[in-house]
């Protein structure tokens, strides 16, 4: 499970670095058309990176978790029927 979380945490900090890369090219070295639409198609595909990995962690905790709940609630509600009937 921490894996995931220093994945996405990874993930944010790549989103970081090439933003800011974008910023510090954009304000500092004055860039042509092609490394600039190098530098924010990089920043935009991480970006997109990090919105994937987000929901795929947030996704899997809330799946396992949803999967338990229901798990349990099927061991209440159909547990006593199988002995019940079992018993007959």
């Amino acid at each position: 499970m921490k894996t995931k979380w220093m994945l996405l945490g990874l993930a944010g900090a790549a989103v970081a670095a090439s933003w800011s890369a974008a910023a510090i090219g954009f304000f500092f070295f004055d860039p042509d058309l092609a490394t600039w639409t190098a530098l924010i198609t990089a920043a935009a595909l991480s970006l997109e990176v990090v919105f994937w990995v987000g929901a795929g962690v947030l996704g899997w905790s809330f799946l396992a978790g949803r999967r338990a709940a229901l798990g349990r609630l099927r061991e209440r509600l159909f547990a006593r029927k199988a002995s019940k009937s079992g018993a007959e």
